[in-house]
């Protein structure tokens, strides 16, 4: 009998599944991934299937899933409900060229269940949605800037990654942080970008305050994952949100995670 402190390591055995997945993985994309957020070292446990609250992956080792896709599955996998109401519309078709009425049901309902949501535009991802609101807020104001939190993660719009990761050196006073670019986008973009410092509302209002000519929107996460969801003080996004409309600045909330 294999005992189960060995077994929850089967997959970094040279023979395993997961190891010759990874090999073959490497050879067609880069890192052998598509998604940075589930690499680790040595390579990533590879999932054959899921119910409730746990994963089996391809070594047969069952696991408690204690991320759910980021919450997106949030009712657990293959929950009966869900596994019906696709049945149904497998029958249907899968993917359309046009609009479709539960589109507009489910619009329905989200306006009619979330007070500050009045309509809904329903994007691929969360970085299509934050460029498609930074697009927006900067054609609204006539401003080119936006401004963020230093740390912070909204996807992989060059704006929107500024300062997300930077060196230590590259920092800046911890009152005003540096805007550093990403590696892959240019030198110009961060300069549309004011960096903020998370959770300092003194600095957060004389920066808006500072570049208000120029400053279309905030962008902010009200839980940010990426700064180890540190919640926001009490009243802080309050003050934030009198600062900005005080200077004709939008305030974009980027709930991607947090909504779930």
């Amino acid at each position: 009998m294999i005992r189960r402190a060995d077994r929850t390591i089967a997959y970094k055995s040279p023979a395993s599944r997961s190891k010759r997945l990874y090999n073959t993985a490497r050879k067609v994309m880069p890192g052998g991934n598509t998604r940075h957020s589930i690499a680790f070292s040595p390579y990533p446990i590879y999932v054959r299937s899921g119910e409730g609250c746990r994963v089996t992956d391809v070594e047969g080792e069952e696991r408690v899933d204690f991320i759910n896709n980021a919450t997106v599955a949030i009712l657990g996998h293959r929950n009966p409900e869900v596994m019906e109401a696709v049945a149904r519309q497998l029958e249907l078709g899968t993917s359309f060229a046009m609009p479709t009425e539960p589109e507009v049901e489910l619009a329905s309902l989200l306006v009619e269940r979330v007070d500050y949501i009045d309509k809904v535009r329903f994007c691929n991802s969360g970085t299509e949605a934050v460029m498609n609101a930074i697009k927006a807020a900067r054609v609204f104001t006539g401003k080119p800037k936006i401004a963020k939190f230093e740390g912070a993660y909204h996807g992989t719009y060059d704006y929107s990654q500024v300062s997300l990761s930077p060196p230590t050196e590259s920092w800046g006073n911890a009152a005003s942080p540096l805007s550093v670019q990403t590696l892959g986008s240019t030198p110009q973009v961060a300069e549309d970008v004011v960096v903020l410092p998370w959770n300092n509302i003194d600095a957060c209002v004389e920066l808006i305050e500072a570049n208000r000519e120029q400053l279309a929107a905030l962008l902010f996460d009200p839980l940010p994952a990426s700064l180890g969801l540190i919640p926001p003080k009490p009243g802080f996004i309050e003050k934030l949100r009198e600062v900005t409309r005080a200077n004709g600045v939008l305030m974009l909330a980027d709930e991607v995670v947090s909504f779930r």
